[in-house]
């Protein structure tokens, strides 16, 4: 019992401020749809059709970086300094490029979107909340080499105040340019743009200086010396990136993909999903940072050779996070009504997300299990494993299935918008079952090799 006492205070030290951080993250986005929705349901179905576009490219950039915070966590558990320093540099390298990839890419999604067939108004809309946060793309994909490496040395408190005093100022902002006060322009979900988009070069900045500056790692001049690129590490660490970023963008071709789809049905439509998934997304973001922080604590450990340890770790934060999900599942079913009235004053919007939040409340469980197993794999660096199941289970059944029942066939209660919801709840289902069954596979294997860890390839 002492042991698992101490396992859950050293797990919750390190997971704890993770998760409030994603909490913060995700406020942003839920600061944007509470104040939006309550302005305007137009305006809020742009703001639900840009943010979906958003998410769907920018994500898969910044999947592609979050390997970092592995990397480092087996550089900082074995004590290696100077390759802990050279892997920063060179993620810092490789994310700055896909930091303009993923610019160059919000803008010519921004264009192309005017020609999709969307609602000529809602179009236009989104189009312009798209330019205005395309020029945050750059901090954006930055953000996780520089996150990453402060969490995976343990300063995981660091990041949260960074996040918090950022979510802090997001609310003003966003309030300033949405309803145009203190003489600014009345900008609507635009003005959510260019908030998200300024917050996040101030973030970006103030990771640099908790690097360089922070008492706890000053003398250990991690972003001194600095590295021109060396190709040879760039390229192994894109690699071991990218199945993650394809991971974030498939789930997300799922999710998002079922948002802009739902925009098909009309403003309602939209807004509802909007408001039910940015009430989905804010527990995911818990269950997320949990994983995170178990990343953070077996790379550590596995970095240190002690595998057995790792994980212990791992198992003890499932069952943390499991237990978490339970309860959101019942705070879901039990408060929904009031949790959606929050977002929107229109009746109509208001009951849609009602009725999308009974499945909300379904898939908790199994969001979690996918996302606590996705995050201990990282820590063995098997990060091609996921992709290749949430391929089978969002692209191959999952959006079919929401295909045929939102636009083909017309079975009562799994229509329209919840037709997709169906779909999302099928796809994690499935996905969830395959990639912890990978785990337990993987996590034996490690145990077995003495002083190897197990390592996944494309």
């Amino acid at each position: 019992m002492s042991k698992l006492f101490t396992e859950i205070t050293s797990l919750t030290k390190l997971a704890l401020p993770v998760a409030l951080s994603q909490l913060a993250i995700i406020g942003m986005g839920t600061t944007d749809v509470l104040l939006v929705g309550r302005a305007n349901t137009d305006e809020l179905a742009a703001l639900s059709l840009g943010n979906n576009i958003w998410n769907l490219v920018i994500l898969f950039f910044f999947g592609i970086g979050s390997i970092t915070q592995a990397l480092i966590g087996r550089f900082y558990g074995a004590s290696d300094i100077e390759g802990l320093r050279s892997q920063l540099h060179q993620s810092l390298w490789l994310t700055l490029g896909l930091g303009i990839l993923g610019l160059l890419s919000i803008l010519l999604a921004a264009k192309l979107l005017l020609f999709a067939g969307f609602d000529p108004k809602m179009a236009i809309r989104a189009n312009e909340y798209l330019l205005a946060i395309a020029w945050g793309a750059i901090p954006m994909v930055m953000l996780p080499a520089l996150r990453g490496t402060l969490e995976a040395m343990s300063l995981t408190r660091a990041v949260l105040w960074i996040n918090i005093s950022i979510f802090l100022v997001n609310i003003p902002l966003d309030y300033a340019l949405i309803y145009g006060l203190y003489g600014l322009p009345e900008l609507g979900a635009e003005g959510c743009a260019w908030a998200t988009a300024s917050l996040l070069w101030i973030a970006l900045f103030a990771n640099f200086a908790m690097l360089k500056w922070h008492r706890s790692i000053r003398d250990l001049h991690v972003l001194n010396y600095f590295q021109w690129p060396i190709v040879r590490k760039i390229r192994a660490t894109f690699l071991l990136g990218l199945p993650i970023g394809f991971s974030v963008l498939i789930e997300m071709s799922m999710f998002s993909g079922a948002g802009m789809m739902i925009a098909y049905f009309g403003p309602v439509a939209a807004s509802a999903h909007s408001v039910a998934i940015s009430i989905a997304s804010a527990s995911f973001m818990i269950y997320l940072g949990l994983g995170q922080g178990m990343t953070i604590r077996a790379s550590q450990q596995l970095g240190a050779n002690a595998n057995e340890g790792a994980l212990y770790s791992i198992k003890v934060g499932i069952m943390i996070s499991m237990c978490l999900a339970l309860l959101m599942s019942f705070c879901f079913l039990a408060w929904r009504q009031q949790l959606a009235s929050l977002y929107s004053q229109d009746l109509v919007v208001i009951n849609l997300a009602v009725k999308l939040l009974l499945f909300g409340a379904v898939f908790q469980l199994v969001d979690c299990l996918q996302a606590v197993c996705i995050c201990a794999l990282r820590a063995y660096q098997d990060t091609a494993s996921s992709a290749k199941y949430q391929v089978f289970a969002y692209w191959l059944v999952g959006l079919p299935v929401g295909v045929l029942l939102g636009f083909r066939f017309d079975i009562s209660g799994l229509n329209g918008a919840s037709a997709f919801w169906f779909a999302m709840l099928l796809s994690l289902t499935l996905s969830s079952a395959l990639i912890a069954r990978r785990l337990i596979l993987v996590s034996a294997d490690s145990t077995r090799v003495n002083g190897q860890v197990y390592s996944s390839k494309l």
